[in-house]
């Protein structure tokens, strides 16, 4: 009967892209990392950041370890550089070659190249929603700076900050756990939520009809951007109807799902006789409960000017037969952009 695979049958399965392999080595590996960088740092909680740190950095550097069955004494090495690097910040220290010909990326990097891998949503989904959204504005969309999260989630940027601290804490263990789970299914949550919007758009453009948007959003969905405030379906949808009439259109550039949260980037393109209509770029974040938004937030680059209402023709102006209900104040509010194909 065949025993356990020793530390390098898994660093060489691990490297050849086997994550269930390169979690149970970073198991074993756990007591001896925590160990080493106790000894070296003497406090436990900088010690279990250390190895938390070790595990992003594993998690995308492995496969690039020249000599796989080295793999044990690679992990163990990056764990004394990233000791020393903390301990460098009291007095220098030279850090020590890690066996990669290339300094190993800090925790920040790490979370930056792990965003292609699938089972990587696996983690994120275990976390807060407040700080998965924090992460995937940060490390998946243009709206990346810690101002512009503040103002998109309406939170002082230290709590940008110490939301993705938290989260960078939480996810080098969740990513550990969760490597091994052969069955990522993200990809195929993604791709469902892909095509949920892609057709309501496309039904949105060929009939602007208030009910399209029963099956995607809440009855008493919220939403706000920097110059207004929509309640309900009637409200949100009389402002995308007459967008689409205008002759707006826009390209959804990039789409992240997570169990409760949906991210849209949009690119828009503005008709000739209204070429202000709408901001170039926006960033729709979509939060859900039971599977419709229920509150929408949209982010605009600071740089682009914001559109007026006054030149943009109302619904009934441009067919009279319409009667979209207009909420109290809505004259003076910018027109909302629409997303479609």
């Amino acid at each position: 009967m065949h025993g356990e695979p020793t530390d390098a049958e898994l660093g060489v399965s691990a490297c050849a892209g086997d994550v269930q392999a390169l979690a149970t080595l970073l198991e074993r590996c756990r007591p001896s990392l925590y160990g080493l960088a106790v000894g070296l740092l003497g406090d436990r909680s900088d010690a279990l950041d250390a190895v938390q740190d070790t595990s992003l950095v594993a998690l995308v550097r492995l496969q690039e370890l020249h000599d796989p069955n080295a793999a044990r004494a690679w992990l163990h090495s990056v764990a004394r550089n990233h000791c020393l690097m903390r301990l460098r910040r009291r007095r220098e220290v030279p850090l020590e070659p890690d066996g990669l010909g290339g300094a190993f990326p800090g925790p920040d990097e790490a979370l930056d190249r792990l965003i292609a891998r699938d089972w990587v949503w696996q983690a994120l989904e275990a976390l807060p929603r407040d700080e998965r959204e924090a992460v995937l504005l940060r490390y998946f969309t243009r709206c990346d700076s810690y101002a512009a999260i503040a103002r998109l989630t309406a939170v002082p940027v230290g709590t940008v900050r110490s939301r993705l601290n938290r989260a960078r804490t939480r996810l080098a263990d969740a990513l550990t756990a969760n490597a091994a789970d052969p069955t990522a299914t993200h990809a195929g949550l993604e791709a469902t939520r892909r095509d949920e919007w892609h057709a309501f758009y496309g039904a949105l453009h060929e009939q602007p009809l208030p009910r399209t948007y029963r099956e995607l959003f809440a009855p008493d969905i919220d939403v706000r951007d920097t110059t207004g405030h929509w309640v309900g379906i009637r409200q949100w949808s009389a402002h995308e109807r007459t967008a689409i009439a205008v002759g707006v259109r826009a390209t959804i550039v990039t789409l992240l799902a997570s169990r409760d949260l949906t991210v849209l980037e949009i690119d828009f393109t503005n008709p000739v006789q209204q070429p202000h209509h709408c901001p170039r770029h926006a960033t729709f974040v979509h939060r859900l409960d039971d599977g419709r938004s229920r509150h929408l937030r949209i982010h605009y680059p600071t740089d682009q000017a914001t559109p007026s209402l006054a030149t943009t023709p109302r619904l009934e102006e441009l067919d009279p037969t319409r009667r979209p209900v207009i909420g109290p104040g809505e004259s003076s509010r910018r027109h909302a952009p629409i997303v479609g194909a």
